[in-house]
């Protein structure tokens, strides 16, 4: 009979135990994750980092292309813009189109066996657009978009969001997961306690 009453106790310790060993190896995959950007990627940020690459071109044949809804960075790079641009989009237009302006100041240089550098001033406007852009024969008032910040700002962007995202889960997780695991050893101490029934 006491063989029978103690196996629920040790079943149970054990099954705490397990629960305990779970949080740091869960936070473990959550660092490693970070740290090899598949957080990043699960966010969109990685996309979003192409696209502020491509709006630092001035010369690759693909140089500043313009984002579009139906293109995968649309939805990252706009929320991007809404969480970190001082400049607020207007609510009665749709936004259709992300891009830069024309650079007033770029340079390139040829390295050698075809391979050439490119610089584009960081202080390029970057514009969320109401209309799709290019739109050929048609002008585009100022109603129609609206400058959100700068190709350098979309970079500082991207880098802020990762700190943030960095923050979250090396501090914010981490307390939190601290306060589950203290509760859990503590509430296996309470368990181990021989009842005083």
């Amino acid at each position: 009979m006491r063989v029978t009453k103690a196996s629920p106790r040790v079943a149970k310790r054990w099954l705490e135990l397990g629960r305990i060993a779970v949080l740091p190896i869960l936070y473990l995959l959550l660092v490693l994750a970070e740290h090899n950007g598949l957080i990043d990627h699960w966010r969109g940020l990685d996309r979003v980092q192409t696209v502020a690459n491509n709006f630092s071109l001035s010369y690759a044949p693909d140089a500043s292309t313009p984002v579009y809804p139906s293109d995968a960075a649309w939805k990252p790079l706009l929320g991007l813009i809404q969480r970190y641009s001082a400049v607020k989009l207007r609510s009665d237009k749709q936004p259709q189109t992300v891009a830069r302006f024309a650079t007033t100041l770029s340079t390139r240089q040829e390295i050698g066996e075809g391979v050439r550098t490119e610089w584009t001033s960081p202080s390029t406007p970057l514009a969320v657009m109401y209309r799709h852009w290019p739109d050929p024969g048609t002008t585009f008032p100022r109603e129609d978009y609206t400058i959100v910040g700068t190709i350098g700002a979309l970079q500082n962007w991207i880098a802020q969001s990762k700190a943030d995202c960095h923050f979250l889960v090396h501090d914010i997780v981490l307390g939190i997961l601290a306060l589950v695991f203290g509760y859990a050893v503590w509430h296996l101490n309470h368990l181990s306690r021989p009842s005083s029934k």
